[in-house]
C-alpha cells in the first residue's frame, strides 16, 4: 500500500479525523523539563538502582525500564524500588522476538511479555515496548501473522493492567536484530490490521523527517502513539544548547500528545561516557528549552 492510501485509507479509519481534535493543548508550549524520560538502556552500565538514584539527583521526572535491569533484582524488589523513588514509568522495554529467532519459542516470548506487562502494570508505565522480531527465516506474510497473533493476545492483558503496548519502528542495521519493521508506514499498517484498542506506536520522531505532510499524518495516528522514543544524542557536544530535533518534538506535542519523550539511546559512545555529565546536559537542554518560551 502506497504512502498516500495509507494516510488517507488505512489510518483514517481507526484514528480520530484530525478536524475533530481538541486544541486547548495548542496554547500550551512544550516543556520538556517536566516531560523528560531517560531509558535504562542510554545508561547501560548503571544498575538498576543506581539509574533511580541518578535521575533523581539530575532532577529527571521519568525513567524508562529495561527488563534485563529488572531481571537483576526480583520483580517484586523492582517494583519497590521504582514505587518508593516517586519516579513515574514512561515504558518498560522490551517485549517481543514473536518470531522465533535465536531460537526462542513463540509461546515463550508470549509468556515473557505477559510477566513484562504485569510488572509494567505495577509500576503504573504509560506503555511496554515491543519489538516483533527479524524475519527470521520466515516469509514476510508470516511474520505479520505471528504478529498480530502476538499483539491481540497481549493487548488482552494490557487492557486488564492499564498500560498500552508500544510496537517499534527500528531502521537499518539496527533493526535486523529485533523487528522485521523498518518503516513507519509498515508499523501502521500492522497496527491497523491487529486492530485492538491496547496496540499502539512507539513513535520515533526521526522518522517524520520522511514524511511529505507530518503534521496530517501525526494528526491521524495521534490517538495510536503511546510512546514516544528519542535516539539521537550526540556526546561529543560538551554543551547542548538545544534538544535535538526539538523542532520535531513540539510538532508531536502541538499535534496532541500528552505523555513522556523517552531518552532511549543506543550507542556505545554514549554507554562508555560518564552518565552524571550526560544527565546534566540532558537537564541543560531541557531548562535551555523551557527558558525559550519564557
Amino acid at each position: 500500500m502506497t504512502k498516500e492510501l495509507l494516510s488517507q485509507q488505512k489510518v483514517s479509519s481507526f484514528s480520530t479525523p484530525a478536524s475533530s481534535i481538541k486544541t486547548e493543548h495548542a496554547s500550551q508550549s512544550l516543556s520538556l523539563l517536566e516531560r523528560i524520560s531517560v531509558n535504562q538502556i542510554t545508561t547501560y552500565h548503571w544498575s538498576f538502582k543506581e539509574s533511580l538514584n541518578g535521575l533523581l539527583s539530575a532532577g529527571i521526572p521519568a525513567v524508562g525500564l529495561w527488563n534485563r535491569k529488572v531481571l537483576d533484582l526480583e520483580p517484586a524488589e523492582a517494583a519497590e524500588l521504582v514505587i518508593d523513588s516517586g519516579m513515574k514509568v514512561s515504558t518498560v522495554s522490551l517485549a517481543g522476538g514473536f518470531t522465533g529467532s535465536n531460537e526462542y519459542a513463540f509461546e515463550d516470548a508470549i509468556a515473557d511479555a505477559i510477566q513484562l506487562i504485569c510488572f509494567g502494570g505495577q509500576v503504573n508505565a504509560a506503555a511496554i515496548q515491543v519489538a516483533s522480531g527479524p524475519r527470521a527465516g520466515h516469509t514476510l506474510n508470516h511474520a505479520r501473522d505471528l504478529t498480530m497473533e502476538a499483539l491481540k493476545r497481549l493487548g488482552d492483558v494490557a487492557s486488564l493492567t492499564g498500560t498500552r503496548l508500544a510496537l517499534k519502528t527500528m531502521r537499518s542495521p539496527q533493526a535486523r536484530h529485533w523487528t522485521f519493521l523498518n518503516s513507519l508506514h509498515a508499523t501502521l499498517e500492522l497496527i491497523d490490521a491487529c486492530g485492538h484498542p491496547a496496540v499502539g506506536l512507539a513513535l520515533e520522531p526521526a522518522l517524520l523527517l520522511n514524511e511529505d505532510n507530518p503534521e496530517q499524518l501525526l494528526a491521524e495516528i495521534m490517538p495510536l502513539i503511546a510512546s514516544v522514543q528519542i535516539s539521537d544524542w550526540d556526546s561529543t557536544e560538551e554543551l547542548i544548547t538545544q534538544f535535538p530535533q526539538l523542532d520535531l518534538l513540539e510538532m508531536i506535542h502541538d499535534s496532541g500528545y500528552k505523555g513522556f519523550y523517552d531518552l532511549e539511546v543506543w550507542s556505545d559512545q554514549i554507554w562508555q561516557s560518564d552518565y552524571e555529565s550526560l544527565l546534566s546536559r540532558v537537564r541543560h537542554a531541557c531548562q535551555t528549552e523551557a527558558s525559550h518560551f519564557e
